[in-house]
């Protein structure tokens, strides 16, 4: 198990380290218009990134040399208990899916209604069921958007 986990997070901070030349070429806010240029996200993207693989291979490298073992793997039968347990270790998957789906979507009926989807999607695949949920959700995310983007960042939407 450790070996898989080691090797996860050696991909990410690879693949932040790679992805680290071309997002430095990207404008910086003195040269745009805007008050954030393009170069802010992604590249607070790639120090999340490069932190937290590291941190996860240190904790990995750690549990390793103490000799904490991580939970064994059970084996699973498809009962209707284990049902959840079945969707629960494909959701990233799906969250995978809806990402694509909504990035297309962004261009077919706009960003504001693709987000409104997109927030209701996903927040039903992380497991919220009451509506006052996924509603409050909803609203405050459609707010936040509506809220940075336009009125804190400038960029229209």
């Amino acid at each position: 198990m450790h070996a898989r986990i080691a090797v996860f997070a050696s991909a990410v901070v690879l693949l932040a380290l790679v992805s680290l030349a071309p997002t430095l070429q990207f404008p910086s806010s003195a040269e745009v218009s805007t008050f954030i240029g393009p170069r802010v996200w992604p590249l607070s993207l790639l120090i999340a990134l490069l932190g937290l693989g590291g941190a996860l291979l240190f904790i990995t490298w750690r549990d390793q040399r103490n000799g904490t073992a991580a939970e064994d793997e059970q084996e699973i039968t498809l009962t209707p208990q284990s049902r959840n347990l079945t969707f629960a270790s494909t959701r990233h998957w799906w969250l995978i899916a809806t990402t694509i789906v909504y990035t297309w979507l962004i261009g077919v009926v706009g960003f504001l209604i693709a987000s409104i989807a997109f927030t209701l999607v996903c927040t039903l695949l992380l497991g919220a069921r009451s509506w006052r949920t996924v509603l409050i959700t909803i609203v405050i995310a459609t707010l936040l958007m509506q809220g940075v983007f336009v009125m804190l960042l400038g960029i229209p939407l």
